[in-house]
């Protein structure tokens, strides 16, 4: 699990989006563990009841909802339908996510559209949506999962690195025009995470190294995100951590000697 006590989050009520499988399920499944209510969403209900039941038998209060983050709306009747049932919105994870392997050429113009609307502007509507219905009253925090290699050139990415360095700029830029309303914005960007939709899609076609040091877990990821919505992180805003082991800024591979 973690370090921290299993109760730093009591009396919190947590929105985590993309949060019924993969790394969105376990950042729920540690927030939940932690003390906080949580609201987890996606589109495919089938993935939310069942992550439901599973978090409900761990002790767990959890709402499941479906949405589709491209589409405001939606997200809006989500945070009314939270805010509604528990009565607050403190902490808002953006963990939706949409990605494949393709090299420019042969990506569709409706392919790159589509990783960039959930990416970006579904990290942007969720955002703004919890802003207006609740956080620019009463501050909170909000944690973008972002990915490790948005300032470098990464082959049969560009689509999903375009939309990640753009929540990453809105990620900084939520941080300086809401810190005076007691809202802190960062990210976190996993490095090789094993199990997860991306390593499994990239398969052997990604440079994963060998070095079990640089290969962490979902959990791992998660509780990167709970250090961020945890009081102890009171005064950081803006930044990203990359939760990688190191592996994201050893381009060149060399041999340690």
């Amino acid at each position: 699990m973690s370090d921290f006590k299993d109760n730093i989050l009591q009396g919190r009520v947590a929105l985590i989006t993309g949060g019924a499988t993969g790394i969105g399920k376990e950042i729920s499944r540690t927030l939940g563990k932690h003390g906080a209510k949580i609201v987890i969403t996606s589109r495919k209900q089938e993935n939310l009841d069942a992550a439901r039941q599973e978090f409900e038998k761990e002790g767990i209060e959890c709402l499941a909802l479906s949405s589709d983050v491209r589409n405001p709306e939606a997200v809006e009747q989500v945070i009314a339908s939270a805010i509604e049932k528990y009565g607050s919105l403190n902490i808002v994870v953006n963990c939706a996510a949409g990605m494949f392997l393709a090299p420019i050429e042969r990506i569709s113009y409706n392919g790159f559209k589509t990783v960039v609307d959930i990416d970006l502007l579904g990290t942007y509507n969720v955002t703004k949506a919890a802003f207006t219905a609740y956080l620019k009253e009463h501050g909170g925090c909000i944690v973008n999962i972002t990915a490790p290699f948005e300032h470098w050139g990464v082959s049969s990415m560009a689509h999903v690195a375009a939309a990640k360095a753009g929540v990453e700029s809105l990620t900084r830029t939520c941080a300086v025009e809401w810190a005076p309303l007691g809202i802190r914005v960062n990210s976190v960007a996993p490095g090789f995470i094993a199990e997860t939709e991306g390593v499994k899609r990239a398969g052997e076609s990604m440079n994963i190294p060998d070095d079990k040091s640089l290969k962490g877990t979902r959990q791992d990821l998660a509780n990167a995100v709970l250090f961020l919505v945890s009081d102890s992180a009171s005064f950081i805003s803006g930044v990203c951590i990359r939760a990688d082991g190191s592996a994201t800024i050893d381009l060149l591979r060399m041999p340690v000697v």
